[in-house]
Parts: structure tokens; C-alpha cells; sequence
């Protein structure tokens, strides 16, 4: 990372915190007006013990960084955290052991040590959550709900807790708006960045965005499961598809998880049930409904996680991740996919007619486009990836291609 407007001369004093990041084993390179930092060769940071009085503000980053070393870590000196916006040492330690984490607290130290593995050795980045601060996350993982104390720096401090192996929730996100309002849009296009491909059914998106997540090594989001599935909890559940209400309640508490190529809905794999062809017209129908996308975004938007994510959907680039490093519209004409989709089907051996996938793949555009909440339509900032005439590998090139215009776009400005 290269962080620019500081450098060797610099006289903020902050500044001497990336004297911290080298003991802890950050290689470091200095400009007159620049800063170049990269993670340590080994992969992992160095333990330290260090006199921090000189930055008292900036250690605090060291204290999560703890989190991630190879050993016990000692912040000294630092007895000034306790007349701040909050008692600091206090708050610090209290979040910390919401991770696992051991922290020995004094009058003015921290010495925090990374949660241990089964073997007894610090396992860096690798936290297991304590107490009551585990709860359901979006995704159907377990989370941590980090508490912040009205604090900007506790909110920003902890955020690098994110890059460990649990989700992290951060409670009250806008105190930073004392000091850094946009820090956390900020810090997401950093540690998180998003490929957002929208695009109407059958235009290939979904073959495509799994495909460009995995020479990207991002994670990757299906929307439009997300949708079927809700669709299918109604269903089992006598719940009308048109029943805004309970449709969305059902949404809120959607059971679901993914486990590699599997989901689940429950106890239930209905990773085939929600590839019928009633589940794909059901998911255009509550999808329409105001109450049941908004229960969604939150679902969504859990999914954006280090190092990437490759979103798929009918309005990622608009509503759920209108700040996408890169955004695309991939469509195709209505008859190529309606061919696609017979195909698919009868390579699982479920019945189709042509003739009523193209009258349905027809009605469903109309209603997506017209829909009052998230419409489907081309995004102004999005390029478009016509897959009529191209196979995927080639739509899966094209679509690299704009990735790689579009965020050198995004780096001269």
C-alpha cells in the first residue's frame, strides 16, 4: 500500500508508526512524500514490545495488529489512553477478548496475545470467539458485534479485525465521522473490493461472475439464489408469493447457508430445488416486492469480504454495491437465452418448450424493468458484455478485460 502527502520528512508524528510496522516485519520503503508499506515475507508479524508514548493515538492500531503476531505483544507507556474519548485500555481490552484474545491490562500497558491454537501457540488471524458477542450472521456464519464506545479510533482500529478468519461487526460505524466519514467506503475498496455483473436471466452472468471469482480469487455471491430461496421458504411454508409482508419476514430469517457447491435451506440441500424452473419464475415474482429486497441488502452485502467479491445480480452495481470497483451489464438477446435455458434443463432432465421459456424469459424482463424498487436497467458508470455471439471463456475475457479498464480508470483519477 502506498500512502501518499507523508514521507521521510514529515512532520507529523504519527508518522512514526510505520517504525512499528517494520519491527513487527512490514517491509518498508520511504519517498519525500510517500510511504510503501508491504506485509512481512514470512506471511506473519513479528511479536513486539515497545515504548509507544510518542504515538499514543496510532498504537492503537498495534493493539488489533496483536491479533495477527506470532507472540505476545507489549504496548508500553501508553497511560494517556485512559483520559480519551473513552478509557482506551479498558475498551481495547474488553473488544479484544471478544476474539479470543489473552490481554493482561495495567495502569499503562496492554500485553496482548493472538488466540492459541489446540497446540498451545498463538494462531494468528485465527480468533475463537468468546462469550455473548456471537451471534447470526447474514451469511450463516457466526460473527463478532464489536462495541465502539463512541470512539472513531475504536471503530477503525477494530475494522482490521476483518481480515481474520470471523466476521466482524462493528457497532455505531459512523462515530468516525469525528475525524474520517468516509473511512469505512474507504477501507472497503481496499481490503474488499467488488466486481458487481448485473444483467437479465440467462445472459450467462451467473457461469460468467463464478468463473471471473475464481481466476480473481475472490469470493463469489449469487444473488439470485438468495431470491429462489426465499421464494422456496415461502412455498413450503403456504406463504402466497405476492404476500409482501410475510414473503419479506421470511426473508429476514432465511435459514440458508453455502457450503461449496451445496445450499442449504435448513437441514434441507435444495441445491437442485431452487434450480426448477417454478423457483426461477417464483424468484422473479418476490423479487419485485419492495420489503423483500430491502430484507435482502443487508444478506448482500455480508457476502464483501478480503481479499474480493464477485457479485452477481439484477442491481449489484445500483442498490447493493453502487461503490464497485468495477461494474457490468452482461445480456444477451432474448431468444439465445431462452435457447440457453432449454438446454439447460434438459441436460437435468427436466421437461421444457422453448416456445414458453421465451414468452417467460419476455415477461420476466418486463417486470424486472419495471419494477419500482431496483429496476433492472444498464447502469450509466456500467460496460455492457453482449454474450449473443461469444462463448463464456470469451465472455469470461471480456469481462476481465473491462475489469482491468475500468480499475486502471479508477487509479489515474
Amino acid at each position: 500500500m502506498r500512502v501518499e502527502g507523508v514521507g521521510r520528512n514529515s512532520i507529523q508524528g504519527d508518522v512514526r508508526f510505520v517504525e512499528a510496522l517494520e519491527k513487527m516485519g512490514g517491509r518498508i520503503e520511504w519517498g519525500e512524500n510517500w510511504i510503501e508499506a508491504r506485509g512481512p515475507e514470512t506471511g506473519r508479524l513479528k511479536a513486539f514490545d515497545l515504548d509507544l508514548n510518542h504515538i499514543p493515538d496510532a498504537a492503537m492500531t498495534l493493539a488489533v495488529a496483536a491479533l495477527f503476531a506470532d507472540g505476545p505483544c507489549a504496548l508500553r507507556n501508553i497511560a494517556s489512553w485512559r483520559v480519551k474519548e473513552t478509557d482506551r485500555i479498558a475498551a481495547m481490552a474488553t473488544e479484544l477478548r471478544k476474539l479470543g484474545a489473552t490481554v493482561e491490562e495495567g495502569a499503562d500497558y496492554l500485553l496482548v496475545t493472538a488466540p492459541h491454537d489446540f497446540n498451545g501457540a498463538p494462531s494468528a488471524g485465527h480468533f475463537r470467539p468468546v462469550g455473548l458477542t456471537v451471534l447470526s450472521a447474514p451469511t450463516g456464519q457466526t460473527l463478532v458485534a464489536i462495541d465502539t464506545y463512541d470512539d472513531h479510533r475504536m471503530a477503525m482500529c477494530f475494522s482490521l479485525a476483518a481480515f481474520g478468519d470471523v466476521p466482524i461487526r462493528i457497532n455505531d460505524p459512523e462515530c468516525v465521522a469525528k475525524t474520517f466519514p468516509e473511512y469505512f467506503d474507504a477501507f472497503g475498496q481496499i481490503a474488499a473490493p467488488v466486481v458487481a455483473i448485473d444483467g437479465p436471466s440467462a445472459s450467462g452472468k451467473g457461469t460468467v461472475a463464478e468463473r471471473v471469482a475464481e481466476r480473481l480469487g475472490y469470493h463469489y455471491l449469487d444473488s439470485g439464489s438468495l431470491y429462489r430461496l426465499t421464494a422456496l421458504a415461502a412455498t413450503k411454508a403456504g406463504v402466497a408469493l405476492d404476500n409482501e409482508a410475510d414473503v419479506a419476514a421470511l426473508a429476514i430469517t432465511l435459514p440458508a447457508r453455502f457450503e461449496g457447491n451445496r445450499i442449504w435451506l435448513a437441514d434441507e440441500d435444495v441445491t437442485d430445488a431452487i434450480r426448477t424452473e417454478a423457483m426461477s419464475v417464483g424468484a422473479s415474482k418476490v423479487a419485485v416486492l419492495p420489503a423483500v429486497r430491502t430484507a435482502l441488502l443487508a444478506r448482500q452485502r455480508a457476502y464483501r469480504r478480503f481479499p474480493g467479491l464477485v457479485a452477481d445480480g439484477r442491481d449489484m452495481a445500483s442498490v447493493v454495491f453502487p461503490d464497485a470497483m468495477a461494474k457490468l451489464f452482461l445480456t444477451a438477446s432474448v431468444e439465445i437465452r431462452a435457447e440457453r435455458r432449454y438446454k439447460q434443463l434438459m441436460q437435468k432432465g427436466m421437461p421444457a418448450k422453448i416456445r414458453a421459456l421465451l414468452e417467460d424469459l419476455q415477461e420476466r424482463d418486463a417486470r424486472d424493468s419495471a419494477r419500482s424498487v431496483a429496476p433492472l436497467k444498464q447502469g450509466d458508470d456500467a460496460e455492457c458484455v453482449d454474450t449473443t455471439h461469444i462463448s463464456i471463456d470469451e465472455a469470461v475475457s471480456a469481462v476481465l478485460s473491462s475489469i482491468q479498464r475500468q480499475t486502471a480508470l479508477t487509479r489515474t483519477i
